[in-house]
């Protein structure tokens, strides 16, 4: 019997978002002031059908789960209209490239939200407190969906975003990739 060691990485903290935008233009929103990303898979169940005949179990005919998606929910406890006007998918109003308003969109109307890729990344830490690398976790195929807010006397607002990730099929959930750098 072979052994292998394991590599155990100590990750910590959301140290950088980006969100990549996948129009014609694409753009790059980058912030750091998400306090919590919460990932679940989204599943398709599979089906156990079993033969019994009295007493017994003569056979089993069992599908497997399949994941086919990714649920991810995102608070900030910074209010970034930006953000918002993304994964809510209504419009930034502007005047003189001064952010003046948001409107969402209309109730009761289908939202056509903007497409893209929502990359996390985390620092990995060393015993003396030191950062010894970095992981961006990617999730592409993202859409939001309506957001969520909280309004608390004597505390910050927190915008709680709630987004779908879908890819084609034959492509994997997301990407983890293990960095020396946190890129710029």
């Amino acid at each position: 019997m072979a052994t292998e060691t394991l590599t155990e990485k100590p990750i910590v903290n959301i140290v950088k978002v980006e969100i990549v935008t996948e129009e014609q233009t694409p753009k790059t929103y980058v912030f750091d002031t998400a306090s919590e990303a919460t990932y679940s898979a989204v599943v398709s169940e599979g089906t156990e059908n079993i033969l019994r005949i009295k007493n017994e179990i003569k056979a089993i005919d069992r599908t497997e789960d399949i994941q086919y998606g990714s649920d991810l929910t995102l608070k900030q406890p910074i209010f970034v209209p930006e953000v918002l006007c993304i994964v809510d998918g209504g419009t930034l109003t502007k005047t003189e490239n001064v952010v003046t308003g948001y409107k969402p969109p209309v109730q009761g109307s289908v939202v056509n939200r903007t497409l893209f890729t929502l990359n996390i990344y985390t620092e990995e830490k060393d015993a003396d407190t030191t950062t010894v690398g970095y992981q961006k976790f990617s999730f592409k195929g993202c859409k939001g969906k309506p957001a969520s807010f909280n309004f608390k006397d004597g505390e910050f607002m927190a915008p709680e975003y709630t987004i779908m990730s879908r890819v084609k099929k034959g492509t994997a959930p997301y990407e983890l990739t293990f960095l020396e750098e946190l890129p710029a």
